[in-house]
């Protein structure tokens, strides 16, 4: 077996940080996966990113305002922001991530331009079930995009000049 030396592990770790920010999280799963048949001496790969993280070269403050950032430009509503920066590992609230970002959102704007994009009509029609079903599809979507009910419930009610 060849013997995994921390110059292999920086040039990789330095590979992916070259062409997008990655959390700690993020990189440290990368790299195993990348290296998984070598066997690395103990902490090899932690002591790396470790070493990264000192010289300034990963940030996951860093990662997380540029992730926010991706996600709001997605059209994304404050929970599903929330729950994607989770799962990506940052920790810090969405109040933190406007602060560091200089970003102001408005989230009744947002929904309304992410709403406009997927419908662009009002929901019409002379079959209240069909409108119901509509209604509810609509409701489905903004939900999905992690919208409150706030945010979007005024778009719903819009009905065309008859």
């Amino acid at each position: 077996d060849q013997e995994l030396r921390p110059a292999d592990v920086r040039r990789a770790a330095m590979d992916l940080l070259a062409r997008r920010e990655h959390s700690q999280q993020e990189l440290t799963k990368k790299l195993a996966s990348r290296f998984r048949r070598f066997k690395p001496p103990a902490n090899l790969i932690e002591t790396e990113v470790e070493r990264l993280i000192e010289e300034g070269l990963l940030s996951d403050d860093r990662y997380a305002v540029s992730m926010f950032r991706q996600l709001l430009y997605r059209g994304l509503g404050p929970r599903r922001v929330q729950q994607e920066l989770r799962l990506k590992g940052i920790r810090q609230t969405l109040d933190t991530l406007f602060d560091e970002s200089g970003e102001h959102v408005d989230w009744f704007g947002l929904a309304e331009q992410t709403y406009r994009k997927k419908f662009s009509a009002p929901i019409e029609g002379d079959d209240r079930n069909e409108r119901l079903k509509e209604r509810a599809k609509r409701i489905r979507f903004m939900q999905y995009r992690g919208f409150e009910s706030d945010h979007y419930e005024w778009l719903l009610e819009e009905r065309s000049s008859d």
